[in-house]
């Protein structure tokens, strides 16, 4: 909550306590007879009963209204006390026209306390008091309506109560300047000073009990008007009656003669004229020093965010929503060769003829690991050069400006050429030795067979085994290649899921561990367009996995569920969990964790990377959640429904890493 605002609530919950008391204090005074407590000072004028008690009523609806949500009771109470306050005021004014204000509540109160009615309790009371309460009560119970149309009639009946009440105040202040007789001119004033500040106590609690609301917003906003309005609007609605009070103390001390009094307020008067302007203009002064301070932070931010845009090492420009390049940075000026000044406030396929948002470059897959989306530039000399774009939307702005990183990925290109002439001889060079030695080796073996040779076909065995092993992480580096460099053609056909993970369980698990799966369906899910051969290879991985690390004997649970238009499956096992750091690098490359290179030496640290590629070519995404020793689950996700066209995966959950 702001500070203003909360100076503010507790200046209505303070004026609604003052109004009470003092009406609590003023009915006691005239119960029992005590006048300090009637006129709070010997030489004032009373307050009369009926306004004591509207200032009570009064009271108590305002504090009432002060919860943002008030309890229907309170609400209604409230609602009745406000009206109350104004069929009050509007007695006492009636009174007061029409009896002079012998009549009316103030001559019951009167008899109430034993008081003789036709003795006057001090003065003729003053018409404004009615007024104040009768313009006060409607304005209380609009308060907590919260429609603006109707804050706004409550805030206009408070700001007449508040000029009402001010009148009488100036009125009792400023009474000698124009009174030639130097006396009594205090029993004339029939409205109290106690009366009219209480009245302005409340007027201004009215106005406080919604300070985000209303006129009130207007003073606690911290805007210009509000920084303003702050300063000037106290010292205007103050000023006169401090003004008045002065020369009221120098005119009961003989201290000013009666031709004197006019001329040295019209002096005053100007003067605070002059210090009012003065305020204002100090106000402006700061206001228009810190906004010079503003501007020259941003300024140095632009400034510091155009030399970062600057030294960036890839080609970056700033689109707006129609298209059109509001920046550029030196190296955008290096790759495509125009000047900067010649990019702005041109359309973006100057430089990438399809768009940021067209389709990916021909032959090229769409969405790369790395996120970005390969596209073919266009240089100012008319040559061709690949680019990674990246899209990234500024922070602040309404009109879908976004950063492009346009990456220039010619050695990548290049070093795509010969991972591509490398895996071509991983292929022809080393898996037909091994299919030679695969089919020599399965022949010894049989021979040694028949010669009963066990020692021997042994062996034979582990030459087998060996090559089998080599032939597997042949084909994890062939498949891993494939799918990075993302031409894999997925041949989807839609699958029911449920039965395909079956399927797996019954033809990939070996049955001595069968039993340990429990397959869980959470909802019917819809057949599921996927490439069969490639998410089985994903599915075994992840059963394999749940029974290398965990306990024997304990269960591996599978469940199938939907979420967000995508199938889930995950894979939860009992074993000893995984480590943050492990979670956060398991589908990278290579990477291994600790358990796995002591369980199985063997591996490249390939299958679960693998898994991802194959999971994000589906446009699904995989992630895992472990706590350490509570156990692993793996999910992932596969589209209910192929995409149109290929996009990046929109992950379920944030993938660890």
């Amino acid at each position: 909550m702001p500070r203003s605002t909360a100076l503010v609530r507790a200046l209505a919950r303070s004026s609604a306590a003052a109004s009470c008391l003092v009406g609590l204090l003023v009915l006691v005074g005239w119960a029992l007879d005590v006048m300090v407590l009637k006129s709070m000072g010997a030489a004032l004028p009373a307050m009369r009963p009926s306004a004591a008690l509207g200032l009570m009523l009064g009271g108590v609806a305002l504090g009432l209204r002060l919860p943002a949500t008030p309890h229907r009771i309170q609400h209604r109470l409230g609602t009745a006390l406000a009206l109350a306050t104004a069929l009050l005021g509007a007695a006492s004014l009636v009174d007061g026209v029409i009896t002079g204000g012998n009549g009316g509540l103030d001559a019951v109160f009167l008899r109430l306390f034993g008081e003789d009615v036709s003795a006057s309790p001090g003065s003729m009371p003053s018409p404004l008091t009615g007024l104040c309460l009768m313009l006060l009560g409607p304005a209380l119970a609009l308060v907590d309506r919260g429609h603006p149309q109707r804050l706004s009639w409550s805030d206009a009946l408070v700001v007449l109560a508040l000029m009402a009440a001010l009148t009488g105040l100036n009125g009792f202040l400023l009474g000698p300047l124009v009174t030639p007789v130097a006396a009594p001119f205090f029993q004339e004033r029939s409205m109290g000073l106690h009366t009219t500040c209480v009245l302005m106590l409340l007027a201004m609690g009215t106005l406080c009990a919604r300070p985000e609301l209303g006129l009130m917003a207007r003073l606690t906003r911290d805007t210009l008007g509000g920084f303003v309005a702050r300063r000037l609007v106290p010292v205007m609605l103050l000023g006169p009656p401090v003004l008045g009070l002065t020369l009221v103390l120098i005119h009961l001390i003989g201290g000013l003669s009666h031709d004197a009094k006019l001329p040295l307020f019209a002096t005053v008067v100007a003067a605070g004229g002059v210090t009012l302007v003065l305020l204002a203009a100090r106000a402006l002064d700061v206001l228009d020093t810190e906004r010079m301070r503003a501007t020259a932070a941003l300024e140095a931010s632009e400034e510091r965010f155009r030399t970062f845009l600057d030294t960036a090492p890839d080609p970056m420009v700033v689109v707006d929503a129609t298209g059109r390049v509001r920046f550029a940075n030196a190296e955008a000026e290096r790759v495509f060769g125009y000047r900067r000044e010649a990019l702005l406030a041109r359309e973006v396929e100057l430089l990438v003829p399809e768009g940021l948002h067209g389709p990916s470059a021909p032959g090229e897959g769409p969405e790369r690991a790395t996120g970005g989306r390969l596209v073919v530039g266009q240089r100012q000399d008319g040559t061709s050069v690949p680019l990674e774009v990246r899209l990234s939307p500024m922070k602040g702005e309404d009109d879908a400006t976004r950063i492009a990183i346009l990456r220039d990925v010619t050695e990548r290109r290049d070093l795509e050429k010969l991972r591509e002439e490398y895996v071509g001889l991983i292929s022809h060079d080393l898996r037909n030795p091994l299919n030679t030695i695969n089919l020599r080796a399965h022949l010894l073996q049989r021979a040694l067979h028949e010669r009963k040779l066990e020692r021997e076909g042994i062996m034979a065995q582990a030459i087998i085994h060996n090559v089998e092993w080599m032939s597997t992480m042949i084909e994890e580096l062939l498949e891993g290649s494939r799918l990075e460099s993302g031409r894999v053609n997925l041949r989807r056909e839609a699958r029911d899921l449920g039965r395909f993970l079956e399927e797996v369980l019954e033809r990939d698990v070996p049955p001595d561990a069968r039993d340990r799966f429990r397959l869980h369906r959470v909802d019917p899910l819809p057949p599921v367009p996927m490439d069969a051969a490639r998410l089985e290879r994903v599915v075994t991985n992840l059963l394999t996995n749940a029974l290398k690390y965990s306990p024997k004997e304990t269960p591996v649970d599978v469940r199938l569920s939907a979420a967000h238009d995508q199938a889930v499956v995950s894979v939860t096992n009992q074993g000893a969990g995984l480590s943050p750091r492990d979670a956060a690098r398991l589908f990278d490359k290579y990477y291994r964790t600790e358990d796995g290179r002591s369980a199985d030496g063997k591996g490249l640290g390939l299958g679960l990377y693998i898994s991802r590629l194959i999971v994000e070519a589906h446009g699904g995404h995989i992630w895992v959640e472990s706590e350490p020793d509570r156990g692993v689950t793996f999910f992932f996700s596969v589209p209910l429904e192929a995409p149109a066209a290929p996009t990046a995966p929109a992950p379920l959950r944030q993938r660890a890493g």
